[in-house]
């Protein structure tokens, strides 16, 4: 077993989930659909916060929200560590991290996909689809016109 960070929600939708925060990329909280960790509620910023685990350390940063970010009634103005037992506010959504045994097959804890890309940087894939779509596109008009 090891011991890892878990996000568990304090009421609310999400009460009963426990979120494991990974090493490297972290986790985004917000609104949108691609956050690994979505609130369907439009006080919600679209991606209100990331959470990352670095230097043993979890880290909180707004990811300019509208509303703010909150660890112990204190808005989050820069990264700023969450320590075990703190309480983080994401709208009217209140989470408490916790360092905790599990087993790592747990069916209870959500772990992010392995190698997913977070929000931000998940709208950059589009981008490349569409100029191979858009070459072989003139590839197939130059190639009937002929």
């Amino acid at each position: 077993m090891d011991r890892v960070p878990l996000l568990i929600p304090i009421g609310g939708p999400l009460a009963g989930n426990r979120y494991q925060v990974p090493e490297g990329d972290g986790i985004y909280i917000g609104r949108s659909e691609e956050c690994e960790i979505a609130i369907p509620d439009p006080e919600v910023s679209r991606q209100h916060a990331k959470v990352t685990l670095h230097n043993a350390g979890i880290w909180v940063q707004d990811a300019g929200s509208r509303n703010g970010v909150f660890i112990n009634e204190k808005r989050v103005v820069r990264p700023t560590e969450l320590k075990p037992g703190a309480k983080l506010t994401v709208g009217d959504h209140e989470f408490t991290l916790e360092l905790s045994e599990v087993d790592e097959d747990d069916p209870s804890i959500i772990r992010p996909v392995s190698g997913s890309s977070n929000a931000k940087s998940s709208k950059n894939v589009f981008i490349p689809v569409i100029v191979v779509l858009l070459l072989l596109g003139l590839l197939a008009f130059f190639a009937l016109g002929k």
